[in-house]
């Protein structure tokens, strides 16, 4: 039954067979990321493990490559580019089996490279609207699937991964904290899974705003769910159900984000939130320090101590990452310290893996990432690509935030780089008639059709 997961692969190819380049992304792509888990996958031989989505992604890649369009270089491809060079030099050169590795660097060109490839070229302008649209539907059509395993403390995707597909060992189970389930959904971990559902709050805002401007643009299904705000209540609730305090804290970076271009200047939001992130970025550290300075038989709960332990990470995994210098250890060969072989903090583990080439180059992405936007917050002139770019900026920022304390695994890399990709090609794109008045705040005229009467 595992054949089943190429279906993706053929599905891609018929589309672009029929020059719909952009049905094969909205119809296929998407949904096999969003809805599909990576623990459906096969492994052909020769090939990396690949999931539904790696094989949806694989042929728009390559229709997007023969397209033959040229683009103006930016900063970030070279960042990109040398963050999948850093991990091919690590494994060829400090990997126990640099076989092995070259089949891990294969599944990162198409997790990273491809994924922020097509969001570069595919999404902008005419499928943004669309594309979040799809994004936050698929998110609100789980909505029974995760009330079920909050409920119940079984995953829908592992039953059919077990009843349907054979496969037995998935890699996970789901979790308890505080006697309830956290649920994951199709995305195979707690924290994960919350972090997936910020990014989907962040998107939605966008969809906010459209309503607000003119509903019509967003069709019946999308204007009826924005009608009664079910994906604003809906994907909180998600994050708390997950159990997870960093997606709980991030999705409160990224409100604060959205409000951003509500102030009346673009420059008077930023310094307002800033500040208020400092602030209160410095008392949760304070905080965080309290609560994670107590001895072992003054521990209370299971989620103290998982933060104790996070802290700890850090400190025995510093001598080793100094060690491992430019290069690191190679990601099946990095050293692991005794008892500490969950390494739930994604900064840790790139630097073991492609050592401080590897590390600084992800830093220069996320820097970058924010940098480009926030240049184009001040550029744009509508309202609606100014609060475009804040949900992006959002959702970029608190999956950044959210990777130190877990790792980049399952769909995180595709759907991170993918949006990174599309923070890339923005454009201030304007919306013809009232909606673009309302946008813009330019008011109606008095007499709307007098020159077509004169």
């Amino acid at each position: 039954m595992q054949i089943l997961v190429l279906l993706p692969l053929f599905f891609s190819i018929y589309y672009i067979s029929k020059k719909r380049l952009d049905l094969a992304f909205l119809n296929v792509y998407l949904p096999c990321t969003f809805l599909v888990p990576s623990y459906f996958n096969i492994r052909i031989p020769h090939l990396p493990i690949l999931s539904a989505g790696c094989f949806a992604l694989i042929p728009i890649w390559v229709a997007v490559l023969m397209r033959g369009e040229k683009l103006k270089f930016k900063r970030m491809d070279l960042w990109v580019g040398l963050f999948l060079f850093s991990f091919l030099i690590s494994e060829l050169f400090r990997e126990y089996s640099p076989k092995d590795g070259m089949i891990l660097w294969m599944a990162e060109v198409v997790n990273v490279g491809m994924a922020y490839w097509v969001g570069r070229q595919v999404i902008e302008p005419n499928l943004r609207l669309e594309t979040i649209k799809r994004i936050v539907f698929l998110f609100m059509i789980q909505t029974p699937f995760a009330l079920f395993e909050f409920r119940f403390g079984q995953n829908p995707w592992v039953l059919i991964a077990h009843n349907v597909f054979g496969l037995w060992d998935v890699g996970w189970f789901v979790q308890l904290r505080g006697g309830r389930a956290r649920i994951a959904t199709s995305f195979s971990d707690a924290i994960l899974a919350g972090m997936m559902f910020v990014v989907a709050f962040a998107l939605n805002y966008y969809l906010v705003q459209i309503y607000k401007i003119d509903q019509r643009r967003l069709g019946p299904k999308m204007s009826l769910l924005q009608k009664y705000r079910l994906p604003f209540f809906l994907l909180p609730a998600f994050v708390y159900m997950t159990g997870s305090r960093m997606p709980e804290a991030c999705a409160g970076l990224c409100f604060l984000f959205l409000q951003i271009p509500r102030f009346k200047t673009i420059r008077t939001g930023v310094i307002t939130i800033l500040l208020i992130v400092v602030v209160g970025g410095g008392i949760a550290y304070t905080g965080f320090q309290r609560y994670t300075s107590v001895s072992d038989d003054q521990v209370t709960d299971e989620a103290q101590s998982s933060a104790i332990y996070r802290k700890q990470l850090a400190l025995e995994y510093a001598p080793i990452l100094e060690e491992g210098g430019w290069l690191g250890y190679g990601v099946l060969s990095h050293p692991q310290v005794i008892g500490m072989g969950s390494i739930d903090n994604n900064y840790i583990l790139t630097q073991l893996s492609q050592g401080k080439l590897g590390l600084y180059t992800f830093y220069l992405i996320a820097v970058e990432s924010v940098l480009t936007l926030g240049l184009f917050a001040f550029k744009f002139q509508t309202k609606e690509s100014q609060f475009l770019v804040f949900s992006l900026m959002g959702a970029i920022v608190a999956t950044f935030v959210a990777l130190y304390t877990v790792y980049m695994g399952e769909q995180v890399p595709q759907v991170l780089f993918m949006i990174i990709g599309w923070a890339q090609s923005l454009q201030d794109t304007s919306v013809f008639g009232a909606g673009a008045r309302a946008a813009t705040g330019v008011p109606e005229p008095k007499f709307r059709f007098r020159r077509v009467i004169a």
